[in-house]
């Protein structure tokens, strides 16, 4: 398009004419789904208002994949802040994908001082339960987990 006045046109797909019939909503059942696994979503986050120290702030959206491909919000959000202290000069962020994504599941796991090395399959469990989910925190704890980064934050941490 070259004039900003310009529209554009559309034309059907298939040849035939075009019917007006209303497209048909189907019920949703979630119930009906089941638990494939965990997708724990990291984004940068913005910094704590005020701070005058370099710092980068990531956020962790934990959900639940269901066999159809969607995912449930688990409202179990978690985050982390990092800073430079005494930096000055051009900074860098860069670590490994590997110490990332320790870091992001060190951070998802359960507050329970006495199991520092497990998620919390329970609450995990609860937490779909609310939404309709048939789980249990067994069989959570069989299914895979998945970390994924953003582009910005891939960029900061620069692998």
């Amino acid at each position: 398009m070259t004039d900003s006045n310009e529209r554009g046109r559309y034309a059907p797909m298939q040849r035939g004419s075009v019917g007006s019939q209303r497209a048909q909503r189907l019920p949703f059942d979630i119930s009906s789904l089941s638990v494939t696994g965990l997708v724990i979503i990291c984004e940068l986050d913005d910094p704590a208002p005020g701070n005058s120290r370099p710092t980068m702030s990531m956020k962790m959206t934990q959900y639940l994949r269901l066999s159809d491909e969607s995912m449930i919000r688990l409202d179990m959000d978690r985050g982390v802040s990092s800073f430079k202290h005494g930096h000055s000069g051009t900074i860098s962020w860069k670590r490994s994908a590997a110490d990332v994504i320790a870091e992001v599941l060190m951070e998802v796991r359960g507050d329970d001082e006495a199991k520092p090395d497990s998620f919390p399959w329970e609450a995990y469990a609860e937490a779909a339960q609310l939404r309709g989910i048939s789980v249990d925190a067994e069989a959570l704890r069989e299914l895979p987990h998945t970390v994924l980064l953003s582009d910005e934050l891939a960029t900061i941490y620069e692998f």
